[in-house]
């Protein structure tokens, strides 16, 4: 059994971990020592009454999480947990795929509805969840989840998504949830922002360092 680093442990294996700040809500993004076997990116999100917060870790070594103020106008209340979780996708993807292009990529989420749109993006579809805006944003730029349906087409064949029981004791997913967990603790005020590169890092450093494919799978 490794031995687990303290708390204050030296980053040997970490790339300095990034915490952008805006006034909507704040994203955390980290790299350690990645994982032995296959590309796996396990993904949730969790949702409060006005915030939604995203997060992600991959054997890669890649973990994050991204929290902010929901804007309600955005999509039909029904949707929001299928957006934020379909938000912690993007989040991951963009940092796995970047790293490790032409690689395949197993893709986990512990949420049906997420499942089925990536599933059919994945197939050619372009069905967007009841009352998302596909109106560009603020700068003009194109909507999140209409950017990962393009990057989900484009990355079609390298892509396997599958469905992932939550709270059932899979180390990825309960490390993505205890993530997106995090934001919102953090948005309350519950945790300081500027523990979130140490706390991110930690934990994702950690369930990388004991993580067995054969034992998870």
């Amino acid at each position: 059994m490794r031995r687990r680093p303290s708390p204050g442990a030296p980053r040997s294996h970490r790339d300095p971990s990034r915490t952008a700040v805006t006034s909507r809500g704040v994203e955390t993004k980290t790299k350690v020592k990645p994982a032995a076997g296959p590309l796996i990116l396990a993904t949730d999100a969790s949702i409060a009454a006005e915030h939604v917060s995203s997060g992600y870790i991959a054997t890669s070594g890649h973990g994050g999480l991204h929290a902010h103020r929901y804007p309600r106008h955005l999509a039909d209340p029904k949707a929001r947990t299928a957006v934020g979780e379909l938000r912690a996708v993007d989040c991951g993807l963009r940092a796995v795929l970047a790293a490790h292009p032409g690689q395949p990529v197993e893709v986990r989420v512990d949420s049906m509805a997420a499942l089925h749109f990536l599933r059919n993006w994945h197939s050619g579809g372009t069905r967007m969840p009841d009352g998302y805006s596909t109106a560009a944003r603020a700068q003009g730029g194109a909507p999140t989840l209409v950017k990962l349906c393009h990057r989900v087409q484009q990355a079609a064949p390298l892509l396997t998504f599958v469905h992932e029981k939550a709270h059932v004791g899979h180390p990825l997913n309960e490390v993505a949830d205890s993530l997106a967990k995090l934001g919102l603790r953090t948005l309350r005020g519950d945790v300081p922002r500027g523990e979130l590169p140490r706390l991110v890092a930690l934990w994702t450093e950690r369930t990388l360092a004991d993580y067995r494919p054969a034992r998870a799978d």
